[in-house]
């Protein structure tokens, strides 16, 4: 079981679209290198965002402005998310994340985590069970609250359901949380399927076109 503290506490650390750039590049295993720290070490910062912006990602923040590193940075090693490490071998200083930093990071991509929604539907429910002993509650707790926030439909206390393809991001939260092992994802065809799509209606993730939708459209080919 992942060691993850759920119960959020004070205030959400804020950060600015370049803070996220800078951890984006470490996370992937970028390493900004400079022969010292100073300024050699923002320039050097700047040019590798720089190129990363320009070659569209996987993060680019909408101001693009490279002069905010050094702020940015700043704030990072102050925070503790972010360490320099001197390697006496090839003389040179490295930026990188510290484990806090890239805990912070993952909760921020669990937070931030959504699922695309594809202009048509194909009439097929994904619906995910689990079964999570009582030892860990918290974490089932943290996977209805996720669950809700994503937009899922409760059928049963530990039986959710949406529209589209969304495997790939189950398997992200649920190995995120530690919670793998006791979920479980199908892709079915619900007959009499009014209610549930009234639900996403209402809340747009479909659109109205699908609130009279025949039967037939449901069926299998």
């Amino acid at each position: 079981m992942a060691n993850i503290q759920i119960r959020k506490t004070g205030r959400p650390v804020k950060m600015s679209n370049v803070e996220k750039a800078i951890l984006i590049t470490l996370i992937g295993g970028a390493l900004l290198i400079s022969p010292m720290a100073g300024p050699l070490l923002y320039n050097s910062a700047k040019r590798v965002l720089k190129k990363w912006w320009e070659e569209g990602g996987p993060y680019v923040p909408p101001e693009r402005d490279p002069d905010q590193v050094r702020d940015s940075l700043y704030k990072l090693r102050r925070n503790e998310y972010i360490k320099l490490k001197y390697d006496s071998r090839r003389n040179v200083t490295k930026l990188e994340l510290t484990s806090k930093g890239r805990k912070f990071f993952e909760h921020r991509q669990f937070e931030e985590l959504k699922i695309p929604l594809p202009e048509k539907w194909d009439g097929r429910w994904h619906m995910l069970m689990f079964d999570i002993p009582e030892k860990s509650r918290t974490f089932r707790n943290a996977l209805r609250e996720k669950l809700k926030a994503l937009g899922f439909f409760q059928i049963q206390k530990s039986v959710w359901i949406y529209p589209f393809e969304c495997e790939k991001e189950m398997k992200y939260v649920c190995e995120f949380l530690g919670v793998k092992h006791f979920a479980l994802m199908f892709t079915v065809r619900v007959e009499n399927d009014a209610i549930l799509r009234k639900h996403f209606i209402v809340n747009k993730t479909l659109p109205k076109e699908y609130f009279r939708v025949k039967q037939a459209k449901n069926e299998e080919p």
